[in-house]
């Protein structure tokens, strides 16, 4: 069994990792490991991280000077086909690096998946025709039911889990629907994550777009307004569930340009200021959950997404992989030198078992995402990567920074900005920003007045000029 960082960090370099991801930020604690050679991404990495990494990074966004809201499933295969698309040993250096490309090509490499999430079929035929060998984590058994938002809610009930009241609807009828769930209430396609295919729907003009794009059968669920938790749960390969350190998903912020139900970040310490007995509630529903599909052959970490109506958690959903907060909470195991839950995971996913009960409690943690507003635009000038401070309502550049081991107490770290010349298109992320202390309020809805002074100070580092011309979309040799 493995209890320690050193003995995760030698068993996961001895083969050169690989990861596919939305955005290298994703993979930090892999990558301040040294477990990873190459990142496969949409979104590039911010400057100086190949440097500080010493690994290769090959992104969409640098490549095509755009970015938009492709997933990270397409984003990813992009990238694989445009690096066919060279030629000879040094294709490692092309396809929209975006930075140095340690390692040289692809021909002949032996690469260990290090997975954010599933290896998908195109992916694995992309690789295989570069000429690289992919090693992969044995397959665990088919969860079709936890890839369907509608079989997912189901199936949680049927393990003991409350939920929020809902239906799957072939049709909606706004009237037929605001009586049986009140106003507001919350439409969903069946697959979609990130908030991606969420509607909050108050009148029928709301239902509007979402007939217009389909997808149906819907589930719509009641909407419960209370705070948004999240759990992280890890389930080893001697089937051992550990319920890990929640934290407040940040949602509804006016002033950081979320819709509804986008992710706009999580808060660490926030839990410390709520209900302990709604905490332990919610942990206890996601240990059920997590021995549920222990028993069906899960291995690694997922996400628990609860929003606590009073004193009771109601599960949302789960999330079957690495989140968008794994990485912050793995600077926090960094920092307290425990063994971080991004390579618990990898290694639970190959079988190796990890010990070590985790710490629980609450940790000065933030991330907040904030997004572009407006139409298309075209950057012509950034705030730079890395450590901040805030003064007279400025930014100041502090030096490198690339998450929370190097933010002090007053300091902040700006993270995946746009490089100039970037092309954003309207709901994108300007930037992460990562702090010790709150952004917003404890229940996570609205901006604190630090961090709205923080909020402004980063756009009014921006300036965007607007497009003459159409947005292009097009790879080199992406389409061939």
């Amino acid at each position: 069994m493995i209890t320690s960082c050193d003995e995760a960090v030698a068993r996961l370099r001895a083969l050169p990792g690989l990861s596919c991801c939305a955005r290298p930020l994703n993979v930090l604690p892999l990558l301040r490991t040294g477990c990873l050679s190459a990142v496969v991404s949409v979104e590039g990495p911010d400057a100086g991280w190949a440097d500080e990494f010493g690994a290769s990074f090959h992104a969409l966004e640098p490549e095509r000077g755009v970015r938009d809201h492709t997933s990270a499933g397409a984003g990813v295969h992009a990238v694989l086909r445009a690096i066919a698309c060279t030629s000879g040993e040094d294709a490692g250096a092309g396809a929209g690096a975006g930075a140095g490309a340690a390692g040289g090509g692809w021909r002949g490499r032996e690469l260990a998946l290090l997975p954010y999430s599933a290896m998908k079929a195109e992916w694995r035929t992309a690789l295989g025709a570069l000429g690289a060998r992919l090693l992969e984590p044995p397959s665990h058994v088919a969860l079709p039911m936890l890839g369907d938002k509608r079989a997912q809610r189901a199936w949680l009930r049927s393990v003991g889990a409350a939920t929020p009241p809902d239906a799957v609807v072939p049709a909606l009828d706004h009237r037929e629907l605001r009586r049986r769930f009140g106003s507001p209430y919350v439409v969903q396609t069946p697959v979609g994550s990130s908030g991606k295919g969420t509607h909050l729907v108050v009148d029928e003009a709301d239902l509007r777009p979402i007939r217009r794009v389909g997808g149906g059968p819907w589930l719509v669920s009641g909407y419960v307004e209370g705070v948004a938790v999240n759990l992280h749960v890890l389930v080893s390969a001697d089937s051992t569930v550990r319920v890990l350190r929640p934290s407040v998903q940040l949602t509804r912020i006016e002033g950081v340009g979320a819709p509804f139900g986008a992710y706009s970040g999580c808060d660490f310490a926030a839990p410390a200021l709520l209900s302990p007995l709604a905490l332990a509630r919610a942990g206890t529903s996601a240990r059920r959950v997590g021995e549920a599909l222990a028993a069906l052959g899960y291995r690694g970490l997922f996400g628990a997404d609860f929003v606590l109506d009073g004193e009771r958690p109601l599960l949302l959903e789960l999330n079957c992989r690495m989140q968008g907060s794994t990485w912050l909470l793995g600077e926090l195991e960094l920092a307290e030198h425990a063994l971080p839950s991004a390579l618990r995971h990898v290694l639970e996913l190959y079988g190796h078992a990890t010990g070590g009960e985790p710490r629980t409690d609450a940790a000065g943690a933030v991330q907040l995402v904030v997004r572009h507003t407006g139409a298309p635009v075209r950057v012509a000038a950034a705030p730079g990567g890395g450590l901040h401070r805030l003064k007279d309502g400025r930014l100041r550049y502090c030096g490198a920074g690339f998450g929370l081991l190097e933010c002090g107490p007053d300091d902040c770290v700006l993270l995946q900005l746009p490089s100039p010349g970037t092309v954003l298109l309207p709901g994108v992320p300007l930037a992460r920003v990562v702090a010790r202390h709150p952004l917003t309020t404890p229940d996570g809805t609205a901006l604190t007045a630090p961090g709205r002074r923080l909020v402004d100070a980063l756009r009014a580092g921006f300036v965007l000029e607007p497009l003459d011309e159409p947005v292009g979309s097009a790879v080199p040799c992406a389409s061939r």
